[in-house]
């Protein structure tokens, strides 16, 4: 029998955990085809980072928002913070600031302010659009990407693609 260590199998398993360590919080980027009915590897410090990195000073801070919404409805925190930077300007629009929507919910191309919906708060318009779009547009009508998502949400046809464009962008600035 022999005795000592097994360097061969410690090398291997020090190799293997200095790659989990150093791909931590990364993620493959989102696509218009990616599933995002799935939990993200972010933090709340992540995105709000992110945010602060691409000039949505006016989001920064409302990471832990995103994340508890991730947390109740099951929709990636980054798609989710994507579409609100997209839909709001990165949080400058005039819905963003006097109704508190980051997401454009409800308005329509015809009266875009006058039909968007009112929240209390920030994080109360991004808790109930991420429960809608789990309960609506991901059990009810079994939409998962960003393609699928965007042919209901938006008049644009290039929605998945804007938002998407926007969510490996905050997901670079999280990685970093």
């Amino acid at each position: 029998m022999k005795r000592g260590f097994d360097w061969e199998s410690i090398i291997i398993i020090g190799a293997v955990a200095a790659a989990l360590w150093l791909s931590r919080g990364r993620a493959e980027f989102i696509t218009v085809d990616t599933n995002i009915a799935v939990s993200s590897p972010y933090s709340a410090r992540d995105i709000d980072r992110a945010l602060s990195r691409i000039g949505a000073s006016e989001m920064v801070g409302l990471g832990a928002a995103f994340k508890k919404a991730e947390k109740e409805s099951r929709v990636h925190a980054i798609f989710l913070t994507a579409i609100a930077v997209h839909e709001s300007g990165m949080g400058t629009s005039r819905i963003a600031r006097e109704k508190n929507n980051l997401f454009g919910w409800g308005a329509v191309d015809a009266t875009p302010f006058d039909s968007a919906h009112s929240f209390v708060s920030k994080e109360a318009g991004i808790l109930h659009v991420a429960s809608r779009l789990r309960a609506m547009y991901i059990n009810e009508w079994k939409l998962t990407t960003p393609n699928q998502i965007g042919s209901r949400y938006a008049s644009d046809k290039q929605w998945a693609v804007k938002v998407t464009n926007w969510a490996r962008r905050l997901q670079q600035e999280a990685s970093e």
